[in-house]
């Protein structure tokens, strides 16, 4: 290490390899740190502390009051201006009856934060599908390119077959022509796929807020990724539909329709309020020492005035409307509302379950194809070895080899396709739960 230190030299084993994460890794980073998740929490944030301040709505409210009026002796009527006044008190009011308002307050104040957490777990479990479904793409672009590759090699190879074959004047021209095209063609599929690839690393760069910039995803060890659903992955996902933020958010909803209801039919209920106020209140600010307290209490002084101007008073106050031509209709108002709110309610559990049905069935429908895949990707195979033989002894055609490769190639398409189905499929489905 010495040595190459002096020479200016780093070795290329020492050069930095690039971080790897799994699918799971990515889930997990986008389900925290997605942009519209981190929107999300910082609503459910606001909605938390605006809950908590509706929680303390119980308590009686204080307040500094105060006031100074000043009116000169020969301006306005002394008897109406009192020459002056000022005041300076603490002040306390709190409902003893207020209709419920409060404890609606409260309770729509708590159904706003438990909205804000079904959107924020709605949007972490979308975020986390997304995010699968990309990474899961990455691997489907790399096995994609893998196996264009291959078959760019086993063009050059038969190239090289082909044109010994032509200057030997066995083979026509034709043939090599034939077989340059097909490369052109698998060189312009790997153009597309790294296009592809490199749309889908920024797609993924940007859910995970840039942890994946410069890493590469790996599969991972879930050996179960390929399998079909199992009977409890049917009946946890069946389960969950009551729990999803869909749900959850929609019976919220339904929950605040209610308040409203009863906020309307309480509407002209007995308000009865009090008020308690303790300080300086006193009048005529043009002396020191007010003249009718002057003759009453001679020889008073301005601490005489201040102690005479202190007290404290108690004011209770009550409100009940006798008419209100507007409680009928808007007691319907809110009764149709709430009308509304359960069938969306009722539509949103509908759409979960048929939601969940067509993951079950795209799930069992992709591990079926995945099967398949797999079964036709050995067959294509084996073909293109007879007939690789058959080319070789002159029994076949060239057009025939090239057909047989294709047939592989697709086979391998299909193959990475339904092995991105179904693996996409068990991730939504354990995000789902």
């Amino acid at each position: 290490m010495l040595l190459v230190a002096l020479a200016g030299g780093t070795p290329a084993a020492a050069e930095r390899a690039p971080d790897t994460l799994t699918v799971a890794r990515c889930v997990a980073l986008a389900r925290s740190a997605a942009p519209e998740v981190r929107a999300r929490r910082a609503d459910r944030q606001a909605a938390r502390l605006d809950s908590l301040a509706a929680q303390r709505n119980r308590r009686p409210g204080f307040a500094v009051l105060g006031d100074v009026f000043v009116a000169p002796s020969g301006f306005y009527d002394p008897v109406v201006t009192d020459l002056g006044s000022y005041a300076l008190k603490l002040g306390m009011e709190t409902p003893l009856l207020d209709a419920g308002a409060r404890r609606r307050g409260r309770e729509q104040a708590s159904l706003a934060a438990a909205v804000a957490l079904a959107e924020l777990e709605g949007a972490g479990r979308d975020a986390g599908v997304r995010a699968a479904a990309v990474a899961l793409g990455l691997l489907r672009q790399r096995e994609l390119e893998d196996a264009d590759r291959q078959t760019l090699a086993w063009l050059e190879r038969l190239g090289v077959l082909v044109d010994a074959a032509v200057r030997s004047g066995t083979r026509d021209r034709a043939d090599a022509t034939r077989v340059q095209l097909e490369r052109d063609a698998v060189g312009a599929d790997l153009l597309t796929v790294d296009a592809v690839r490199e749309a889908l690393a920024r797609e993924l760069a940007e859910l995970t807020g840039g942890a994946t910039r410069d890493a590469v995803v790996v599969p991972g060890t879930d050996s179960g990724a390929d399998a079909p659903p199992e009977e409890a992955d049917s009946l946890a996902l069946v389960a969950a539909v009551a729990r999803s933020p869909e749900v959850r958010a929609a019976r919220f909803a339904e929950a605040g329709e209610r308040l409203a209801l009863d906020e309307a039919r309480r509407w002209n209920g007995l308000r009865v309020g009090l008020a308690l106020d303790a300080g300086l209140n006193g009048a005529d600010l043009t002396r020191a020492v007010p003249e009718e307290f002057a003759l009453t209490h001679p020889g008073a002084t301005f601490a005489d005035r201040l102690r005479r101007d202190l007290g404290a008073s108690l004011t209770l106050e009550f409100r009940r409307p006798v008419l209100d031509a507007a409680a009928k209709p808007t007691i319907g108002a809110r009764q149709a509302a709430v009308e509304a709110a359960a069938s969306r309610t009722t539509a949103v559990t509908v759409q979960r379950q048929r939601a969940i049905a067509d993951l079950l069935g795209r799930w069992r429908a992709a591990a079926g194809r995945l099967e398949l895949a797999q079964a036709s990707l050995a067959r294509a195979e084996d073909h293109l070895l007879r007939l690789r033989s058959l080319y070789a002894g002159g029994a076949s055609s060239l057009l025939e080899l090239l057909d047989a490769r294709r047939q592989v190639d697709d086979a391998r398409a299909r193959l990475a396709d339904a092995r991105l189905e179904v693996r996409a499929a068990h991730w939504e489905g354990a995000l789902q739960r």
